[in-house]
């Protein structure tokens, strides 16, 4: 999907374009349906809708919700100067009801919500691979921060966590699941062909999303 066409809630709601360097800062950062999304065009379409283009997807640690947006989604633009949210991290898996109240508004809105945490728990590994080791496979992989988003060249991300380590799920069909651990963004193991190997970080506050590999058969 290259460009959405959304609808605010009255006429006099505006929203604007950004440049990619400001993009690269966090503006028109926006929630659509499960995925964080960045846009770089707003087109005017009248009667409260945009058509949005130039569209940064899988924000933040979102990439598993590409693809799952759907017609009637909704639409959240996140901006710095009106988010205000405690932090619940102590509330994971407890039910709210939060209550919003427009300008006109007579009564509250009410919605009941689940706190998951995922905005606690770091995000996916990424770039999983396999290489040739001494006779066995090595994986390798790269780890990202819910601390920090920029890739800056000759320099880790911050760990943002107490301490490195990493969940590791290797399942062969026919064979027991086997479960391993690391503190390093890598893994040697005797792997079989066919083989699906899932790699989590584990965080102070929860496990990452998965990273998931489907191993081929190797010279």
């Amino acid at each position: 999907m290259s460009q959405l066409v959304i609808e605010l809630i009255h006429s006099e709601m505006d929203l604007a374009d950004a440049s990619p360097e400001a993009l690269d800062a966090g503006a028109n950062l926006a929630l659509v349906g499960e995925e964080l999304v960045q846009f770089a065009h707003a087109e005017p379409l009248g009667a409260g809708r945009w058509r949005l283009s130039g569209l940064w997807r899988g924000r933040r640690g979102t990439e598993d919700a590409i693809g799952a947006m759907g017609v009637g989604d909704r639409f959240v633009l996140i901006e710095r100067e009106t988010l205000a949210v405690q932090d619940g991290r102590g509330a994971v898996g407890a039910r709210l009801k939060l209550m919003a109240t427009g300008v006109g508004d007579a009564e509250p809105v009410e919605v009941g919500v689940t706190v998951t945490g995922r905005s606690a728990t770091p995000p996916a590994p990424v770039a999983l691979h396999v290489v040739p080791d001494a006779g066995g496979r090595m994986l390798r992989w790269t780890r990202r921060s819910r601390a920090g988003w920029r890739w800056s060249d000759g320099t880790d991300a911050p760990l943002g966590e107490s301490v490195e380590r990493y969940q590791l799920h290797v399942m062969v069909p026919g064979q027991p699941e086997v479960i391993a651990m690391s503190d390093v963004p890598e893994w040697r193991f005797d792997g079989s062909d066919g083989a699906t190997v899932e790699v989590r970080q584990a965080g102070d506050h929860g496990l990452s999303p998965p990273a998931t590999l489907i191993l081929d058969a190797m010279e």
